[in-house]
């Protein structure tokens, strides 16, 4: 894990939360905020500080901007009602508050331009957001699929050279997916950027306007002490080191860097408008 001295600045990372009751002890069906600690593992290693947000009132779009980067993290299904479907059997029970807690966080970032990270359901709440929408349960909906909701399992994908998911892993990489539901329409504000051979959308990216990723995987799982090379050197040197470390690594350099040119677009703004002296 990389050092850090004096009054240096690490990027803090939002990190969505769920909350569930807890099991046993004096606290025993009280409500729990929780998120594996994959996620704050993996965001470390690669060099951010991990801030959790748990649902609760709406972030404003100022208080959003102090995040460098947004992490929606996986978790249950997406209630239904958000594209305007009726439950079904096969699905796990939705959590409302949180969807709408972390729709309000996403639409705020995009508005503010800071950097989204979506993994799993956190992509899947990416695609609903933007006005696409899902397959319900790929079992049924894409047998081709891998059946990938019992358990953790290996699944390769096939990725665009030209994406940032592409410099990140290269063309091709075998990932850590657990999911039964996935992208089947994808708006026109995202371009997909991964597939499986089934066909079905693993990653996507936004179009346009500030960085969005989603993985239909779990990057968390299988990408932790990969950010290593991305903690050496400066300036080009870095950026050329980053290729190949991984969707976290490379959300943390690019949440960086993001913030830098947000920091310089202020600082201009202050002195086009600051009084001049006589």
């Amino acid at each position: 894990m990389a050092e850090h001295h004096g009054t240096t600045r690490r990027p803090l990372i939002g990190v969505t939360a769920g909350t569930a009751a807890m099991m046993q002890g004096a606290w025993a069906g009280h409500e729990a905020v929780t998120v594996t600690e994959h996620y704050v593992r993996a965001l470390r290693e690669a060099g951010a500080r991990a801030v959790i947000l748990a649902p609760q009132d709406p972030w404003s779009d100022d208080e959003v901007a102090e995040l460098d980067g947004i992490v929606l993290t996986g978790g249950t299904d997406l209630d239904p009602a958000l594209s305007g479907a009726a439950p079904r059997a096969t699905d796990f029970p939705a959590q409302p508050e949180r969807d709408a807690f972390e729709l309000d966080l996403y639409r705020a970032a995009r508005r503010r331009g800071v950097p989204v990270l979506g993994i799993c359901r956190g992509l899947q709440l990416i695609v609903t957001a933007e006005g696409g929408d899902l397959h319900r349960h790929l079992p049924v909906d894409l047998p081709e699929h891998p059946h990938a909701f019992a358990e953790v399992t290996a699944v390769d994908v096939e990725i665009d050279a030209a994406s940032d998911t592409g410099l990140a892993l290269g063309t091709g990489a075998r990932v850590a997916a657990y999911h039964h539901q996935g992208v089947r329409t994808c708006p026109p504000s995202l371009r997909v950027v991964a597939r499986h051979a089934s066909g079905l959308a693993m990653a996507v990216e936004a179009a346009s306007g500030s960085p969005v990723i989603g993985v239909q995987w779990h990057p968390e799982l299988s990408e932790t002490r990969a950010a290593t090379a991305a903690q050496a050197g400066a300036g080009a040197d870095a950026a050329a080191r980053q290729q190949r470390a991984g969707v976290i690594a490379a959300f943390v350099f690019g949440a960086r860097t993001e913030r830098s040119r947000r920091v310089g677009r202020g600082a201009s703004a202050r002195a086009a408008t600051a009084p001049q002296g006589s």
